[in-house]
């Protein structure tokens, strides 16, 4: 196919096999024909990425869950950035599970092809949309050109030649270059939208990685954070830390003119090695937490993400030792609530059993897992009232899910809570104490698992 291809003009073969998609889509979409999904993705240039995208979404509420598998497959192969970032938002957050890990495995994929980590992919695949490391994009119109600005708010400004600032990109007038006046409007639009995909994107991104505690060499972080101009932004919100064997030894900020700062606002020497990361409130005595809040205040900087301000849950004294979190037994509330917070999180459901009923709700992070225990729900109606039951921590990948799999969390396979690193069992607590808080009555536990 690909020589074949070689040998056709790419415009046109982006129309026919776009023209292809929407005649299969008219006959039904056969899944024995989805070969189409590939040719569609492939020849089909950045113009076929919303059609994939809506499909993706489409498929599986009418049962098609396994054609949307395989069209987010395709669209991992479609070549731009646009596709790989629509990708790579489908594997944090999607819905359907059979989706979204679809995406996580296309990304493996292309991730061990590389040669690589999947967290380093998805580092490469961060576009700098055409913007220099001064944050600015030049869009010729031929008559003139307009300068725009990437903002640490992460929004457009755009400035004449004279740098006056305009409130939009203005239309092209009857004194542009016709063709070159077009294309740049196009594009500035074009980049206005993908802004947003990419901020949306790495805002998670970065929430998972304060939760999982992903760590950068001190190249690697230099060449996300400081060369690319949409990271460089979200990287000067935020509080960094220097860590080895995984302990904290020092915190500092990136400012906006390219150097590094201490709490104390002297000048911070940056790593030549060293793990770097981003800081949890955790890991901060509370007058340390006090002075970066004042310091990002005085700079009239606000975060990207929850940070310093993010609420901090630590183990009670009764809990050490214990196998089971129980802090949310007994919590009623609605299922359909609390399966849309918790799989909004990233949390799963649990294996379907038998009449369509599932109980538990998981989720998996490198080598942890946590599954929370509940009185149970109807895959096709989760509406009525619903009880918390316990949670446990295990070992990632040790339990078989599925529809009709009983397997559960074994207790060699168990931790104890205060065998799970503070940081994570603060983010599990923090995210089921939102995905409870509709809560209006609490029964005793275990006494309602009769």
């Amino acid at each position: 196919a690909k020589r074949l291809a070689q040998e056709l003009d790419v415009k046109e073969l982006g129309q026919y096999v776009r023209e292809l998609f929407d005649k299969w889509m008219d006959t039904g979409a056969e899944a024995k024909k989805k070969w189409v999904l590939y040719a569609a993705s492939i020849h089909g240039q950045e113009e076929a990425v919303p059609l994939f995208r809506h499909q993706i979404q489409e498929w599986p509420q009418h049962a098609r869950g396994a054609l949307a598998a395989e069209a987010v497959k395709a669209l991992a192969l479609n070549g731009s950035s646009e596709a790989l970032l629509q990708v790579d938002q489908i594997s944090r957050k999607f819905k359907f599970r059979q989706v979204k890990a679809a995406a996580a495995q296309a990304l493996d994929y292309a991730a061990s092809s590389l040669g690589i980590s999947r967290a380093e992919l998805e580092d490469r695949i961060v576009p700098d949309l055409g913007f220099d490391e001064s944050m600015k994009r030049t869009f010729d119109y031929g008559a003139r050109s307009f300068h725009v600005y990437l903002t640490p708010a992460l929004e457009l400004e755009v400035f004449d030649e004279n740098e006056k600032r305009l409130k939009s990109m203005p239309a092209p007038g009857k004194k542009d270059d016709p063709e070159k006046a077009k294309a740049s409007y196009e594009e500035f639009k074009q980049v206005k939208k993908q802004l947003k995909t990419v901020a949306a994107n790495q805002k998670l991104r970065l929430e998972q990685a304060l939760s999982a505690e992903r760590l950068w060499n001190a190249e690697q972080w230099k060449a996300l954070f400081v060369k690319n101009p949409v990271m460089h932004q979200f990287a000067i919100g935020l509080i960094w830390g220097l860590y080895k064997d995984g302990a904290l030894t020092a915190t500092f900020r990136y400012m906006e003119d390219g150097s590094f700062n201490t709490m104390d606002e002297e000048e911070y020497e940056f790593p030549a090695d060293g793990q770097i990361g981003l800081v949890h409130p955790i890991e901060l005595p509370e007058e340390e937490r006090k002075v970066w809040k004042e310091q990002l205040a005085d700079y009239e900087v606000i975060q990207p993400i929850e940070q310093l301000d993010r609420p901090i849950f630590r183990m009670d004294e009764e809990e050490r030792g214990k196998a089971e979190l129980t802090r949310f037994g007994g919590k009623v509330l609605n299922g359909l609530s609390l399966s849309g917070k918790l799989q909004g999180m990233g949390w799963y459901r649990g294996s379907v059993q038998d009449a369509g009923v599932y109980t538990t709700f998981y989720r998996e992070d490198g080598a942890m897992g946590v599954e929370l225990e509940f009185s149970g729900s109807y895959v096709a109606d989760e509406n009525d009232e619903v009880t918390v039951y316990g949670a446990l921590f295990y070992q990632a990948g040790t339990v078989a899910r599925g529809s009709y799999v009983y397997d559960t969390v074994k207790k060699e396979h168990q931790y104890r809570l205060d065998q799970v690193p503070p940081r994570y069992f603060s983010e599990i607590v923090l995210q089921l104490t939102r995905a409870t808080a509709s809560s209006q009555e609490k029964l005793d536990y275990p006494e309602c698992r009769r």
